[in-house]
């Protein structure tokens, strides 16, 4: 057997035992508890970025397994959801503030680096958010963009050939420039889109929209700040949010239980050519030659 074959074993025992253990460490007791669900990175559907090696985000599918799983388990007293994303698809984004709202259990939100855009969605269907001084809440706003190779195709002589069924079956692509009335179109679609995402959050927050939407313009607030404008609830970290949802229980002594998703070892076998393939790229950068994954 050579050493290959040795590391991959190992490597599956290692995956096998761990999924034993969160298995048991998630099933815990039948003792109350508190379980931490985090949302990290990037919300996506299925969580992940382009390109084969690329680092998982937040995905929608695995957070709304969570939230089922935490609705229909009689021992969790409550969730808190611990932030840590700049936001992401706004239909990944609209689903989990969706299961969130519809759970029927006390719910926090803690806001760490950063809980912007969609993530402040999230955060936003929640009893109470608690947010670092330092950290980065708000953004509610709508972004859509690409980038356009027309002029740069004039200089090399590229003609783009549109060949379409549908006036507009082509709007957005990156080989012409939008017409006037293209673009005004799109920008009435980012409208629509942030004036839901206004009424979601005035909904979520229990504000006026016109107090909303005064700090709708996809500028980001500090904790401090948010706090002023009533975006977020109270200054901390998790250790906080686990002492206030104690109190709001009335529970002194509850277990805390952190979900983590667990990975496929595929992934896992992924993740460490990732890394492996790092120390090789730098090297290529070092050269000038560019390295993509496919």
């Amino acid at each position: 057997m050579n050493k290959w074959s040795v590391v991959l074993i190992v490597l599956v025992i290692i995956y096998a035992a761990s999924n034993i253990a969160a298995n048991i460490i998630g099933k815990g007791t039948f003792e109350d508890k508190i379980v931490i669900i985090p949302i990290k990175g990037v919300i996506t559907v299925d969580g992940g970025d382009s390109g084969f090696y690329s680092i998982s985000g937040a995905s929608s599918d695995t957070i709304l397994k969570q939230i089922e799983e935490v609705s229909k388990d009689k021992t969790v007293k409550g969730a808190i959801f611990e932030i840590n994303s700049p936001g992401g698809a706004v239909v990944a984004s609209q689903e989990i503030a969706d299961a969130v709202k519809a759970l029927n259990k006390t719910k926090y939100a803690v806001i760490r680096e950063v809980g912007a855009s969609g993530a402040y969605w999230v955060a936003s269907a929640t009893d109470k958010i608690i947010a670092s001084p330092m950290s980065i809440t708000g953004s509610i706003g709508v972004i859509s963009s690409y980038l356009e190779f027309s002029k740069l195709f004039e200089k090399y002589g590229v003609d783009y050939e549109r060949l379409v069924s549908g006036e507009r079956k082509d709007i957005g692509v990156p080989y012409r420039d939008l017409t006037d009335e293209e673009r005004k179109l799109l920008q009435k679609k980012l409208a629509l889109v942030h004036e839901y995402f206004i009424k979601e959050v005035a909904k979520n927050r229990k504000m006026n929209e016109d107090e909303v939407r005064k700090v709708a313009t996809g500028e980001f607030y500090l904790g401090q700040e948010a706090l002023d404008l009533r975006l977020v609830d109270e200054l901390g970290n998790e250790e906080k949010a686990v002492e206030l949802m104690k109190q709001e229980l009335g529970i002194k002594d509850i277990n805390v239980v952190k979900r983590e998703e667990r990975k496929g070892i595929l992934e896992l076998l992924q993740g460490i050519s990732y890394n492996i393939g790092q120390g090789f790229g730098s090297v290529f950068k070092k050269e000038g030659i560019k390295i993509e994954a496919i």
